[in-house]
């Protein structure tokens, strides 16, 4: 019997275990990019200081700066994309823990 699967975003089935390792090694890879953030940023604001950068260079400092809450925010929004996801698994019919699997439960539920 083929395990249940969600189509996450109407592209992609996945099975609850992919979802689940998807989206630990997302959150790892945020954790990662604010860390290197938080180490390379005070040298990197230094080199960024001097009054003769190009608007494009500005235009870097200034998201750079904001890096934090950008990543708090993606991490935000991952967080609530797994409760849908995670919900839509629940939902699925005979795969409640503890209930026993029907011949034809393979049903892939698609997210809104």
């Amino acid at each position: 019997m083929e395990p249940a699967t969600v189509k996450v975003y109407g592209l992609a089935a996945k099975t609850r275990r992919r979802y689940l390792i998807e989206s630990a090694l997302g959150l790892g890879l945020a954790a990662v990019l604010f860390l290197a953030w938080w180490l390379g940023w005070p040298w990197l604001r230094q080199r960024l200081q001097q009054p003769e950068l190009p608007g494009a260079a500005r235009i870097i400092r200034a998201v750079l700066e904001q890096a934090p809450w950008i990543l708090l925010g993606a991490v935000l929004l991952k967080g609530v994309e797994m409760v849908v996801v995670l919900r839509c698994f629940a939902r699925l019919p005979g795969k409640a823990p503890g209930s026993l699997a029907r011949p034809g439960d393979n049903q892939a539920a698609s997210l809104p």
